[in-house]
């Protein structure tokens, strides 16, 4: 294999983009928007797609080998996402989610880049949860509490803070220590963080609620939630884990992005609907159906809405794209022959 600097205007072998050079190149309201435009797509029918496929490895519940492919327009790349998850590396300071993207050239099919899956994972998750918000969030929304302080927690609150006046942060984690130290880091950085000791007083009176936990159980429970919340439920990616318990999805108003995947890994979904417990007025549909004005959005100040986010193949090919054209026009990453 060899290898050189990329050139602007040349690509004759695979470009390579690091996470560092990845997440240069996509500023947070460009996030917003791509994720935006990844989710019409997948509910407008021009993204091809199918559900994450997982290889369940020992280990914590939710250590995995994850597969994602798809194809967001014809007139661009299509690819893969190929990475492996495991929620306790931020214990040791090391990513969750570790691999790749692989792009395909459309005419040829030749792959054309490989760029480092845990900088598009980490954007574009938040900036779904953002496009959400907006969509379905009440506009004066001001309070927003996390439940659990890793990895995605300070996205979230910067991505949030992109599209709603967010003036006060409340965290809880299952740590205290490490929820109090989170809280002291984004109060220094300007951003007013109280941590608190437990989630129920986290989530009272809250009017954004984001859990970003890897979770077996629930976290969040329904009978904390004030009318008018709306919930952004992150981190259950797979049938296994669940952050939400039933009382919350009963109390709520649902859109997911992507209704295949939630009717294989949200157990918290899928099991109630199969049951009858819950039904159409609780599950409305997919978030970018709403985007798209096929659907209502949120029809009442006093609503609890949900927005249950698994990731989409569509949204880490449309990052991907953006990031690989971009990179290619300034001359970053490393060419490499196969």
């Amino acid at each position: 294999m060899s290898s050189t600097t990329s050139q602007p205007g040349h690509a004759h072998g695979l470009l390579v983009i690091d996470g560092p050079t990845a997440e240069s190149l996509v500023s947070i309201d460009e996030a917003i928007a791509l994720a935006d435009t990844a989710l019409r797509q997948t509910s407008d029918g021009t993204a091809q797609q199918d559900i994450r496929r997982t290889l369940p490895l020992p280990g914590t519940a939710g250590t995995c080998l994850s597969v994602m492919y798809g194809s967001a327009s014809e007139a661009e790349p299509f690819g893969a996402k190929v990475q492996s998850v495991y929620p306790h590396n931020f214990e040791h300071q090391r990513p969750s989610h570790q691999g790749g993207v692989l792009l395909f050239d459309r005419e040829t099919g030749r792959p054309v880049a490989l760029i480092n899956a845990s900088a598009i994972t980490g954007m574009r998750t938040p900036a779904a949860s953002a496009v959400a918000t907006r969509a379905l969030s009440r506009p004066d929304a001001c309070e927003l509490a996390l439940i659990g302080y890793g990895e995605q927690a300070e996205r979230h609150i910067a991505t949030i803070g992109a599209v709603r006046p967010i003036s006060r942060v409340r965290v809880w984690g299952r740590n205290p220590e490490k929820a109090r130290a989170f809280a002291g880091q984004q109060t220094s950085k300007g951003m007013p963080t109280v941590p608190y000791d437990t989630a129920r007083a986290a989530v009272d009176g809250a009017d954004i609620v984001c859990t970003v936990t890897s979770a077996k159980l629930p976290v969040l429970m329904g009978e904390w939630l004030t009318p008018g919340t709306h919930i952004n439920a992150v981190g259950a990616s797979v049938a296994t884990l669940q952050e939400v318990d039933l009382q919350c999805v009963k109390r709520s108003r649902i859109w997911v992005d992507y209704m295949p995947m939630a009717m294989a890994a949200a157990s918290d979904i899928f099991e109630p609907l199969a049951k009858g417990i819950i039904g159409p007025s609780n599950l409305v549909g997919e978030i970018g159906a709403a985007l798209n004005g096929t659907i209502a959005g949120r029809t009442a100040p006093s609503e609890i809405t949900l927005y249950r986010s698994l990731g989409v193949p569509a949204q880490d090919i449309v990052f991907a794209n953006f990031i690989f054209q971009k990179a290619r026009d300034l001359g970053l990453g490393v060419e490499v022959t196969l």
